[in-house]
């Protein structure tokens, strides 16, 4: 059984910098189904709230499976570019707590980030690029940003991740057609974006979202899961397309679900890209 690795991503101040216009986040909680081979075994939601030129985002999760279980509770602080200024996240993995975090430097060119894990702590800095989104393993959050950036069609984004001791790796968009979908009964045109995390080894994470990138469902194939709005459901769910470097699509099942996999090898370390100025 694959056994879910924490993905713990955090940034901290960004400074001002030109973007397309970005729609304005709405309001509110939506609830989301984890799901592993059509069986459910958690839920994660996300919070957004307004405040003085920023958005407050809160999501946390946890699923289940056997002897594994994983938790985790995430406070980001955007602006209204949806830049990222501020997060603390934490988990639990099988019991055993995790934490990370991240600050700016007083060069506001770099993160300081600091690691918990293991009863270990590590610290690390990382660059601050433009269109750099924060992940975190199922959480629906890290989805939603990363189809906000998608629809700008970046010439360069970014991805941060807590492996070992952190570090950013590319992210490549590949829009697909729109598809159909059902949202509480009610039939809704759904963008349709792939996503591939590294440019070498890459994981892929196919995103569904409204027109206003709004996130309808996020599937991982390498890993077998898929992060459902409630009430939402794919009419008929595209296939994804041929994974970076000729890596095989996981097999499917006769309702068109990955069967179970063995966990994929991570990301590798990307090129580095000059972080926006102050």
């Amino acid at each position: 059984m694959n056994r879910l690795k924490l993905f713990l991503c955090a940034a901290a101040l960004i400074a001002p910098a030109s973007f397309a216009q970005t729609a304005a986040l709405a309001p509110g909680t939506v609830s989301y189904t984890i799901l592993q081979d059509g069986k459910n075994l958690g839920a994660a939601s996300y919070t957004i709230q307004n405040a003085p030129n920023k958005y407050i985002l809160t999501s946390n999760g946890k699923m289940t499976e056997s002897k594994f279980s994983y938790a985790f509770s995430n406070t980001q602080k955007i602006d209204t570019s949806l830049n990222l200024i501020t997060a603390q996240l934490n988990g639990v993995v099988s019991g055993k707590a995790v934490s990370f975090t991240a600050t700016s430097d007083p060069t506001g060119r770099q993160f300081k980030l600091n690691i918990s894990a293991n009863g270990q702590q590590q610290t690390n800095a990382v660059d601050r690029d433009l269109n750099t989104v924060m992940l975190t393993d199922l959480d629906p959050a890290g989805y939603m940003l990363l189809a906000q950036v998608a629809m700008r069609t970046p010439a360069n984004s970014w991805v941060l991740i807590p492996k070992e001791n952190g570090f950013l790796v590319p992210v490549k968009f590949s829009p697909q057609p729109d598809t159909q979908g059902r949202l509480n009964g009610q039939p809704v045109s759904v963008r349709y974006t792939s996503a591939a995390v590294s440019s070498q080894n890459a994981i892929t994470i196919e995103l569904f979202y409204s027109h206003e990138g709004k996130l309808l469902e996020a599937d991982l194939p390498e890993q077998n899961f898929y992060v459902i709005r409630d009430g939402f459901k794919l009419t008929n769910r595209p296939k994804p397309p041929a994974p970076p470097h000729g890596q095989a699509p996981p097999p499917q099942d006769q309702q068109g679900q990955p069967q179970q996999g063995q966990p994929q090898q991570q990301p590798g370390q990307p090129q580095q890209q000059q972080p926006p100025q102050q």
